[in-house]
């Protein structure tokens, strides 16, 4: 008999904590000395679904030329003024030097998703070995930072990701400066516990609860309002269809059945 599987939460839930790599926090913000620390390290840091539309838009729409656009609609947060436009710059930069590894795309090819293998074809794994995230359009416009990129949409897609982590991060990270030692251990040590105090809280549960980390199911909704097409900014029925079949799941999104009321 093969042993039976056990939940990731079966250790807490028994009192036990799963060993892992202990980071001291505190210290490796408090210890900024290097050139660049990159937040971007590797492409498949993004949302699982990013992926997954990627193929169906390589599929169907290889040639579609859009504009992706990072605006800060919380005008009170001059983020302008809070990140140095040097430090973006340096790690957007980075950015575009990442390349999928050999490893990472052999992770994607032959591991299994939602209990489907080969979810990904071989055609467009080996189109990822190329793969680079596109030019980006950076403006200061009235105390904050405007970001475009132009481009296919099958490269402009894979910049959200990366491009929100990289202004979120900088933030936090502007925040940081200036703060002791002790204060930071004091910070990340409120943090942790806080963390904690809801890990005893799934434990209390009868049943382990279904635990959303990296790879969310397949999107149940059209994201084709994020791209402009057309006079009215909106995109071609036919795009609807596609993104619902790519979706899987047999539902119809809400615009459409709204359209078919």
């Amino acid at each position: 008999m093969p042993p039976a599987k056990t939940h990731w939460l079966g250790g807490f839930r028994h009192g036990r904590v799963p060993d892992m790599a202990v980071t001291d926090i505190a210290s490796r913000t408090y210890n900024h000395g290097w050139r660049l620390d990159p937040i971007v390290r590797s492409l498949l840091d993004t949302d699982f679904y990013k992926l997954l539309m990627l193929q169906m838009i390589r599929e169907f729409y290889p040639d579609q030329r859009v504009t992706f656009s990072v605006i800060n609609r919380s005008q009170h947060v001059r983020l302008a003024e809070i990140i140095d436009e040097g430090e973006l710059r340096a790690q957007l930069d980075h950015a575009r030097t990442i390349r999928f590894t050999k490893k990472e795309l052999i992770w994607l090819a032959g591991n299994t998703f939602y209990g489907k293998t080969q979810m990904f074809s071989p055609d467009f794994i080996n189109w990822l070995a190329n793969f680079r995230l596109p030019e980006y359009e950076l403006n200061k416009v009235d105390g904050q930072y405007e970001l475009h990129f132009h481009g296919p949409w099958t490269h402009t897609t894979m910049w959200e990701i990366p491009a929100l982590a990289i202004l979120n991060e900088l933030r936090s990270r502007q925040a940081m400066k200036g703060q002791g030692r002790f204060a930071l251990d004091v910070l990340y040590a409120r943090a942790k516990a806080k963390l904690w105090s809801k890990v005893e809280r799934l434990r209390k549960l009868r049943r382990p609860a279904a635990v959303r980390f990296r790879h969310p199911p397949p999107p149940r909704f059209s994201v084709a309002a994020l791209v402009r097409r057309g006079r009215q900014g909106r995109p071609r029925p036919v795009l609807h269809r596609h993104l619902e079949r790519a979706a899987g799941d047999g539902q119809r999104s809400r615009s459409d059945r709204h359209q078919r009321a």
